[in-house]
């Protein structure tokens, strides 16, 4: 019996596969509902029919299918297409991988996302949770599952066919006719952006903007290949060189007679169209050609400025919304830094969809359900200061609650305040702010519109004393508790990664109420509600700007670490301060502050973080130069490096400190440990750029010449002399 209806469904589904297959339909949602053996069996009967199509596969807990990815290798689907994607929930259900895969998606094709039983889901425990989830948390019941089991289920528009013998197919709709675009284009939108940089100008840059689907990446091959015709050379970069495959289709589009070789490349004449690697040294040497930077805000920023700043014409094209890499980075950081550069900068945007139809269902679906159909891109997000107008409300005026019902719907105006303001925040958000324990946000209302955000963060404690000692050596990195991990690092005390931190993970201020006082009355807010918390310390990390640090100096917070490497997301230092709550955390302050001294005055940035370190040397209990504590701690942060559990290049402030702790106290030390800390002095001097060194010592690269500082470290701390001074 159970074999004959399992015929029967199988059966409906292929009877109502060959019905849509005999129109041009939308798009559609499929979900099917269920355990594993029952999805992969029903996942079959879509993949036999488009057997002879295009498939892209996401997730890896069920059978794999061929040419599948991990969720976190999304971003390597951009520039594909299918008629058939197929999401793997029992995975993990992640907003960005899913909507990665979505976009790929052709019209008349199918998006299949496989799940556990919808009555269950939300209490399924899944394959790659750990993405959001702290290490030693758990959570019995995600409200971020069960909001979207409701859609499947509410939602008759969407397919779903479940374990339980319920087969809902909703019938085909045709899809509406486009408007008629002349060849190559195939949207009157893409001949509009056409004409508009289709005269090859020498100078300036230029943005192209849309969402997934509305055929950018061809028009960009359509216009290279009209100025390879008009005698320009076009240079095209991405991140991945598959990625570019729609932008070739475009090349062909536009003309016949260009041949495109394997390795991507077009010659017509003595000029070409050539597809690199955003680290190939043609980028850098042949600037006169037009570079075409793809999937732009899919790159670090720091390599779109170098690359940006040495070709006179460049258009960069991008998606902006949903999930795309560092793509709020790119609009709140380097957008404005493109227009400081060129104030006439083309900002252009692609609205119809070409790969799908206008009010496609599974578009439409996605973006209500995420809660990005509100604007979150805009002109006002691409200026870097606000436009404050004194419309005489204040702090009074002002609604601050605490968001406990936690589902995607509550976050709506957050998430779009958020997404506007931050430069990490992404789709996936949604996730962590419905379904992490000991997360917490605060709203701030004013005449009913969202104006402030603030989330925190919970973590450290008890939880982690099992592993105080490998997270204060660096041996052990877990998931989560950022603060107490960097805080118990930096200053190698196990006893600190169990204190209580409440970390800010997110704060925004809408940009018209900016600079009012806004966001110090949601900090006081939050101060208020810690009172009873039993919290150590209360932290916060950002991308470094001057006018960031004095707003968190001005509420009372100190500096602890600045990072060495510039975010991608940014192109800025991260920067970790905190604020002493307890008096056990306000009896390491000065211990904090003299080990900020000592890694800033060595930091490769001294534009940025010069006045800080200015500043932090001013205050008076940092004179600790002799405090036993100090040197307990800094002979300890050695002591780690010299037997391999911690990195040297990040101990340069302990090299340092102990470079001159031997010339200040005269040590008398062996031959051989004296010649080992000239070594040292030499490494401290070369350590943000280590070719130098490298030539001086017959070394053969960076990972040599730490591995050489550090056994010379060694030499320095087995002197006896050393310990019998101190």
């Amino acid at each position: 019996m159970i074999a004959d209806e399992s015929n029967k469904s199988h059966h409906h589904i292929e009877q109502w596969l060959e019905a849509r297959g005999a129109l041009k339909c939308h798009r559609q949602l499929v979900i099917i509902s269920g355990r594993k053996s029952f999805c992969e069996q029903k996942r079959a009967v879509f993949t036999d029919y488009f057997v002879n199509s295009h498939i892209h596969a996401l997730g890896t807990a069920m059978t794999v299918l061929p040419g599948s990815f991990p969720l976190k290798q999304a971003t390597q689907l951009l520039g594909k297409t299918c008629l058939l994607g197929v999401y793997d929930a029992f995975d993990g259900f992640r907003p960005s991988a899913l909507l990665a895969l979505a976009g790929t998606i052709a019209q008349n094709g199918l998006l299949v996302i496989c799940t556990p039983s919808l009555d269950i889901w939300h209490q399924y425990h899944e394959e790659t949770t750990n993405h959001y989830l702290s290490f030693g948390q758990t959570i019995q019941c995600s409200p971020f599952r069960q909001y979207f089991a409701d859609q499947f289920n509410a939602n008759c528009d969407i397919a779903l066919i479940e374990e339980n013998g319920q087969c809902r197919l909703p019938s085909p709709r045709p899809a509406p006719i486009k408007p008629t675009a002349p060849d190559p284009f195939a949207s009157l939108d893409q001949k509009t952006v056409f004409d508009a940089l289709a005269v090859p100008e020498e100078t300036g840059f230029s943005l192209l903007t849309a969402d997934r689907g509305r055929g950018k990446s061809t028009l960009l091959g359509i216009l290279a290949a009209h100025w390879l015709l008009a005698g320009k050379s076009v240079r095209i970069c991405s991140r991945f060189p598959d990625s570019v495959t729609a932008i070739f289709d475009g090349i062909g589009r536009y003309s016949s007679r260009l041949t495109i070789t394997q390795d991507k490349k077009v010659n017509h004449k003595q000029h070409s169209i050539a597809w690199l690697p955003v680290d190939h040294p043609d980028l850098v040497n042949d600037t006169k050609a037009i570079l075409i930077i793809d999937e732009a805000a899919n790159l670090p920023i720091p390599t779109l400025k170098i690359l940006c700043s040495l070709h006179s014409r460049v258009i960069l094209s991008s998606t902006l919304r949903g999930y795309e890499g560092t793509g709020r980075g790119f609009i709140t950081r380097f957008i404005p830094w493109l227009r400081r550069q060129n104030t006439d900068t083309d900002i252009l945007t692609l609205s119809s969809p070409c790969r799908w139809a206008e009010d496609d269902p599974v578009e439409l679906f996605l973006n209500q359900a995420l809660q990005l159909d509100s604007p979150t891109v805009d002109e006002s997000t691409f200026n870097e200061n606000p436009n404050n107008k004194d419309n005489g409300d204040t702090l009074t005026d002002i609604d601050v609650t605490f968001l406990t019902n936690k589902t995607p719907e509550t976050f709506r105006d957050a998430l779009a305040l958020l997404m506007t303001a931050h430069y990490q925040t992404s789709v996936d958000e949604l996730v962590r702010l419905c379904d992490a324990p000991d997360t917490h946000t605060i709203i701030a209302t004013l005449h009913g519109k969202v104006i402030g955000v603030l989330n925190v963060q919970l973590e450290g404690g008890e939880l982690l004393s099992p592993l105080g000692n490998e997270i204060a050596s660096g041996k052990r990195r877990v998931n989560g508790h950022m603060s107490a991990q960097a805080m118990s690092l930096f200053l190698a005390d196990p006893a600190v990664a169990n204190y209580r931190y409440c970390r800010i993970n997110r704060i925004a201020i809408d940009y018209s109420y900016r600079r009012n006082g806004f966001a110090t009355h949601l900090l006081n807010t939050l101060k208020h509600w810690l009172s009873d918390k039993a919290i150590d310390a209360v932290t916060t990390s950002f991308g470094t700007t001057a006018t960031l640090v004095n707003f968190w100096l001005n509420c009372g917070f100190y500096p602890v670490k600045a990072g060495l490497k510039q975010d991608a997301s940014s192109g800025e230092y991260s920067l970790l301060m905190w604020r002493p709550v307890s008096t056990r955390a306000i009896a390491k302050k000065p211990l904090v502050n003299a080990r900020f001294a000592q890694e800033i005055g060595l930091h490769p940035d001294t534009s940025t973080f010069g006045k800080l370190h200015a500043w932090n040397m001013q205050e008076p209990e940092n004179n600790i130069d002799n405090n036993a504590a100090l040197f307990d701690c800094n002979m300890t942060i050695l002591q780690q490096v010299a037997t391999g559990q911690r990195q040297i290049q990040h101990a340069r402030g302990s090299v340092a400190w102990l470079i001159a702790y031997v010339n200040k106290t005269n040590i008398k030390m062996p031959e051989n440990s004296s010649k080992a800390l000239t070594s040292l002095t030499d490494f401290i001097a070369h350590c943000d750029s280590l070719t130098d060194f490298i030539q001086q010592y017959g070394l053969t690269g960076r990972k040599q010449a730490y591995a050489f500082a550090s056994s010379q470290l060694a030499h320095v701390l087995n002197s006896n002399k050393l310990y019998a001074e101190s």
